[in-house]
Formats: C-alpha cells, sequence, structure tokens
C-alpha cells in the first residue's frame, strides 16, 4: 500500500521551470477501493489534485455502466467536456486498478499534454538474507507499489534490472540485469515470463551496471577486463543484440569508473569518475565504431561531494545523481538549461539510485538504512515523497518503464 513516509517529511524543492497543478472535483459511485486509486493517481500525477471544492478547474464524473462506467471530464473555464470509456470492470481488484491507472492516465494527457505514468510498472532488486548469504531476484510492480511479482528464479544474486527502451524482435519482453550466478558479476538477458537468463557479453572479468540508448543501437557498462574498473560501450541491435566486441569507451591510471547513463540522442554518456579523487560525474561523446578517438571528459557536478549513479531525464534537460549532503546521501538533480545543481530532498536517510519517469516528472528512488531498504517516488511539483514499498527484505536498484519507441 502506497503511504506517506510516516518517520520524516521527504522535502521536495520545486524546480524553477515548475507551474501551479490545477484542481479536480471527483464524483465517484465506484467502491472506496476504486476511488481511492483514482483519487491517488489524480493527486500524483505532476499536474493535478484533487479538491472537495466544485469551483475546481476540473470536474469528474463517474457513471457506472453495467459492469464498467464511463467518466466525463468537465473544463470549468472554457465551457468543455471530453467522454473517456466505457471502460469494463472484471471485479478482481488487481486488474481493475489497472483499469482505474488507464484513465487517470487519459485524463494526465488531456490536462498536461504529456502521457501518464499510472499505468507504467517499475523494477527492482530485492535482497533477502538465506542463511549466512544474502540472495537478491528482480521483482516488478505498479508505480504505485501494487501487483508486486517476482521476475526471476535465479537463487542467486541479481541486482541492477534495466528496461530495453525500444522494441524489436530481440528486444521484445526483455530485460537486462547483473547476475553473480557464477561467482563473477555478469550481464544477463531474460524475458518476463522466463525466469532465468542468458550471459549477454563474452567479455571477461566482472560486468556491471548495463544502460540502453533509447535508440537501441549502443550499450554502456563497467567492465575490469583491462585490470581496473572502466567504462565500456557495446555497439548493438534491438533485432539481433551485440554486434562486434565492446569498446573501452574511458579510463584514466589509479580510478574507478562508474553508472553510465545515455542522453536521450545517444551521442553523450554521462557517468562516475574518482579520477580527480572524489567521485563527480563526467560526460564524454559517445564514441563511435571503427573510429579511434580519445575522450575528453567534462566534469559537470562541483557544488556537493561524492556523486554516483546519475540518470538522465527522457527529455534531456536534467540528469539526477546522489551526493553527500551534511553526511546524508540525497537525490540532486542537475539542469543543463540553467547550468544548476539542485538539491531535492532532505531526511536523515541516505537515498540512492535514482530513475526517471518517462515523463520527466517523476523519479524513483530507494532508502539505504541499516535495517532496511525501501522505494520512493517524488513528483517535482509537489513537496511529499511517497512510499511505495514495506516489509522483509531490501529494495533496490528500481527502474523506471520508458516508454517504448517503434520497432
Amino acid at each position: 500500500m502506497l503511504t506517506l513516509y510516516a518517520e520524516e517529511k521527504e522535502l521536495v524543492i520545486p524546480l524553477a521551470t515548475r507551474t501551479f497543478l490545477s484542481s479536480v472535483h471527483l464524483n465517484s459511485p465506484l467502491n472506496k477501493e476504486l476511488s481511492d486509486i483514482l483519487t491517488l493517481d489524480l493527486n500524483n500525477n505532476g499536474s493535478t489534485y484533487v479538491s472537495s471544492e466544485k469551483t475546481s478547474d476540473f470536474r469528474i464524473d463517474i457513471e457506472k455502466v453495467g459492469t464498467g462506467f464511463i467518466a466525463t471530464v468537465f473544463l470549468a473555464r472554457r465551457d468543455m467536456t471530453k467522454s473517456f470509456g466505457p471502460y469494463q470492470l472484471s471485479g478482481k481488484l488487481a486488474s481493475d486498478r489497472r483499469v482505474i491507472h488507464r484513465f487517470s492516465d487519459a485524463f494526465t494527457a488531456l490536462v498536461s499534454g504529456k502521457a501518464g505514468i499510472a499505468a507504467s510498472r517499475i523494477l527492482y532488486a530485492l535482497q533477502v538474507p538465506e542463511g549466512t548469504e544474502w540472495k537478491s531476484e528482480i521483482w516488478e510492480t505498479d508505480y504505485d507499489g501494487e501487483n508486486r511479482r517476482q521476475i526471476t528464479q535465479e537463487k542467486s544474486y541479481c541486482i541492477t534490472p534495466t528496461f530495453f527502451p525500444c522494441k524489436g524482435s530481440f528486444t521484445e519482453n526483455k530485460f537486462l540485469y547483473v547476475n553473480y550466478k557464477n561467482g563473477q558479476p555478469k550481464i544477463y538477458i531474460s524475458s518476463f515470463d522466463k525466469g532465468q537468463g542468458t550471459p549477454l557479453v563474452s567479455l571477461r572479468g566482472n560486468q556491471l551496471l548495463p544502460a540502453i540508448s533509447k535508440k537501441g543501437d549502443m550499450m554502456a557498462f563497467i567492465s575490469d577486463a583491462g585490470g581496473r574498473a572502466d567504462l565500456f560501450v557495446q555497439p548493438f541491435s534491438k533485432a539481433h543484440g551485440p554486434i562486434g566486441k565492446p569498446m573501452q569507451a574511458f579510463s584514466f591510471p589509479r580510478s574507478v569508473q562508474a553508472s553510465p547513463t545515455f542522453r536521450p540522442d545517444g551521442k553523450k554518456i554521462a557517468f562516475v569518475s574518482d579520477k580527480n579523487g572524489t567521485p563527480r560525474i563526467f560526460l564524454i561523446n559517445t564514441p563511435l565504431p571503427g573510429k579511434d578517438s580519445k575522450p575528453r571528459p567534462l566534469c559537470i557536478t562541483k557544488k556537493y561531494r561524492h556523486n554516483t549513479c546519475p540518470a538522465w531525464s527522457p527529455d534531456g534537460t536534467k540528469l539526477a545523481y546522489s551526493a553527500i549532503v551534511d553526511g546524508t546521501r540525497q537525490i540532486m538533480v542537475y539542469d543543463f538549461l540553467t547550468k544548476e545543481e539542485i538539491q531535492l530532498t532532505v531526511g536523515k536517510s541516505h537515498k540512492e539510485n535514482p530513475s526517471w519517469a518517462p515523463n520527466s516528472l517523476h523519479l524513483i528512488y530507494n532508502t539505504v538504512d541499516p535495517s532496511s531498504s525501501e522505494l520512493f517516488i517524488i513528483n517535482l511539483k509537489q513537496k511529499e515523497s511517497l512510499q511505495i514499498t514495506s516489509g522483509a527484505g531490501k529494495k533496490h536498484y528500481p527502474a523506471w518503464e520508458p516508454i517504448r519507441g517503434p520497432s
């Protein structure tokens, strides 16, 4: 169940470009569970909030029709209406909540002009103790933490799940993750209905932190095949998989590289390096196959120390990452338009591994505490952080499902 973080309020500092939220008055004859799901969606879509005032910016009237419903949206300021549906309900909460998510996403698209995120999925790793060891499998959940299910059945240590951002005969219904099954961490590929995967890259040594370009033509990852943790890029085809041999994209004496993420156009990679001492985030041009070039990394994070786990927003304008502030790891955003480094969260819990929703407004991240790690989502327009997981096990490395491009 999605709840407010009770122990502390996770403050989100709105970015300078944020706009106001529109009010919505909801008239719903649906049962309390479904009405609460719709209210939650409308309160957390980044564009609206539910109000008891009948003079709100929008009014949504739900009308039951047979076993389903239709929804009529009234825009008060323009005296306009639009109908949605009919939507069919099965009486089973697991599937009916996804019907509600589809309607709320349609409403969000009407209000904001952007696709909603309520019907999207999130992958994450769930770490649990087993005897004297830790095991970790990949799990899937709806954006609000419901309809959770285990995806991998490796009986190993699996982390950093990665969606493919584009459709293709090789990538359809598949995802990447790192698996310690045979001792060394290796990049695996598996389908959502298979349970076990197969190694993807034949490069020797440890393989970690895979990232796929939006076009599906490149995969970046970290490997120590050259003796230290370096940045590699693998030419890739969404129809055939890896093409040729991986290229060493960046290496520096006595330094460690980590956490690559592609700019949406695929022309640049952001990654972490401690080449200058403390870990910072650098940008380099994505290397091209057959061209020997010496990359010149540009450091973009200078205000806060110990920067890790960058994630490029789908619209290309922002980079989320984690950094230490007053002894606690917080979620930050680097704004490429203003060149600012902006702190998003406060509070005593360490926070890391941010991942963007397709709308570039929502982020998911995990906390890091000695006893537990949970997943939270934040909306850059609002002030509250919402906890979407609870219970046994440490949840980490969340990945938000992208809007997939054409085949």
